[in-house]
C-alpha cells in the first residue's frame, strides 16, 4: 500500500470519527420545544357574594376637651390676691376666683353713690308734689340703692317732660357715671361663670399683674368633646344628636357621647370636614385620646368588601374564567373597607387586587384554599 493511499485512510477514517462524535454531541441537545413561549393565565382567589344588614358607621377619633373653657386674663393692673388660686381646686358657679385690690375705685364708687342717693333723694320729694303718678315708682328706685349691691336699673320713662326734667337735673349723668365706675370695679373681682377646675395658674397671691396678662386657665371637667376629621360622603350623613359610642385604649370601658354640631367647611388640606362630639362620665380626661363610631343606621341587601378591590365605582367579577368590571353603588367608603350595593348573591368577586387587570382579562380561579 503506497504512502497515499495510508494518507487518503487516516483523513477517512478522521472525518468519519468527527462525523460520529458530532451526531453523539448532537443527541444531546434538548428540544427546541420547550424554549417556545406559551400564553400564561393568571391564578387568582375569589370569593361568593352574600348579601347582608351592614351597619352604616362613621369612624371619629380626638382628644377630648372641655366645652366650658376659658382663659382667665387680667382685665385691670395691680396687686393679685388669692390664697386659693391655684392649680387644680374646684369652684362653683359665682364663686370669687380672686381679686385685684381696688379699695381706692372702692371708696371713690360708695362716694358717688352717696351723692346719687341725695340727689335721688330731692328728686323723690319734688317728684311727689310735680308728677304724684311716679312717686312710687321712684321711692322704689331710691329705696334700692344700697353701698353693697350694684345699682338697680331706671325705671322706664314714657312721659317725655318727665325725662327732660330729669335730665335738666344732672340725674342721668350722675347715674352713669357711678355706673361705669361700678363697672370698673366689677373688673377688678374675677368671678366663676361656671363649675370648673383651675389650671395653668401662673400667678401667686400678692403678684403685681398687668391688664391683657394670662393668669389660668378654668375649664368643666364634666362636659367634654372632641373633634374629628371625617370624609365628605360620610359626614353628609350624619345629623345633630346622632349616638357615638367611644372608647379609650387607657381605661376599659365604652361612653355614650351624642353629635353635637357639624362643621361643612371644608379643609382644604384633607379635603374633609369635622363633626363634634359631646360626651361626659367617669374616668374621661381632657387631653385624652378616644375613638369610636357614629351609627346611622343600617343597609340592606349590601356587601362590604376590602378598599384595595375598589376601582373607582366599579369591582371585578370573575365569570367563565375572565374578569368582567361592574359597576357598584358606593353606600360609605370607611379608613379599610366599604359598603357597597349593586352585587348579587352568588356573584363570584375578585378578592385581591391585580396590577393591570382589565376587563376580558382570563384568569384561573384558585380552587386551593
Amino acid at each position: 500500500m503506497t504512502e497515499n493511499k495510508r494518507k487518503i485512510i487516516r483523513t477517512l477514517l478522521i472525518v468519519l470519527v468527527a462525523f460520529v462524535v458530532i451526531k453523539i454531541i448532537m443527541s444531546f441537545k434538548l428540544d427546541n420545544s420547550i424554549n417556545k413561549l406559551s400564553k400564561a393565565t393568571k391564578l387568582v382567589n375569589a370569593k361568593t357574594v352574600i348579601l347582608s344588614n351592614n351597619k352604616i358607621k362613621v369612624p371619629v377619633y380626638g382628644k377630648l376637651k372641655s366645652v366650658d373653657e376659658i382663659d382667665i386674663v387680667s382685665e385691670v393692673s395691680g396687686i393679685f390676691m388669692g390664697k386659693s388660686f391655684k392649680s387644680g381646686i374646684k369652684f362653683e358657679i359665682g364663686d370669687t376666683l380672686g381679686y385685684v385690690k381696688f379699695s381706692e375705685i372702692e371708696n371713690n364708687l360708695n362716694s358717688q353713690k352717696s351723692n346719687l342717693l341725695n340727689q335721688v333723694a330731692l328728686l323723690v320729694s319734688e317728684i311727689k308734689f310735680d308728677y304724684p303718678e311716679s312717686y312710687n315708682v321712684w321711692l322704689n328706685f331710691l329705696n334700692k340703692i344700697e353701698f353693697n349691691k350694684v345699682l338697680p336699673k331706671l325705671p322706664i320713662i314714657k312721659d317725655s317732660k318727665f325725662r327732660n326734667y330729669l335730665s335738666g337735673q344732672n340725674f342721668y349723668q350722675a347715674y352713669f357715671t357711678t355706673k361705669a365706675t361700678e363697672e370698673r370695679l366689677s373688673k377688678h373681682i374675677i368671678i366663676s361663670p361656671f363649675n370648673g377646675v383651675l389650671n395653668s395658674v401662673s400667678v401667686k397671691s400678692g403678684t403685681n399683674i398687668m391688664v391683657g396678662q394670662k393668669i389660668g386657665k378654668l375649664e368643666n371637667p364634666k362636659k367634654l368633646e372632641f373633634e374629628s376629621s371625617t370624609n365628605i360622603k360620610n359626614t353628609l350623613m350624619l345629623k345633630k344628636n346622632q349616638i357615638v359610642k367611644i372608647k379609650s385604649d387607657e381605661i376599659e370601658g365604652i361612653w355614650e357621647g351624642k353629635v353635637s354640631r357639624i362643621n361643612t367647611s371644608i379643609d382644604p388640606s384633607s379635603q374633609n370636614m369635622s363633626v363634634f362630639i359631646n360626651l361626659s362620665g367617669e374616668n374621661l380626661f381632657s387631653g385624652m385620646y378616644v375613638y369610636g363610631n357614629i351609627y346611622s343606621g343600617n343597609n340592606n341587601e349590601s356587601y362590604l368588601i376590602n378598599r384595595s378591590l375598589l376601582n373607582e365605582d366599579k369591582v371585578f367579577l370573575i365569570e367563565e374564567n375572565k374578569l368582567i368590571a361592574r359597576t357598584i353603588e358606593i353606600i360609605q367608603i370607611n379608613e379599610e373597607d366599604v359598603i357597597v350595593k349593586g352585587l348579587k348573591n352568588g356573584d363570584q368577586l375578585l378578592a385581591e387586587p391585580i396590577k393591570g387587570s382589565f376587563s376580558g382579562m382570563t384568569v384561573r380561579v384558585n380552587t386551593k384554599k
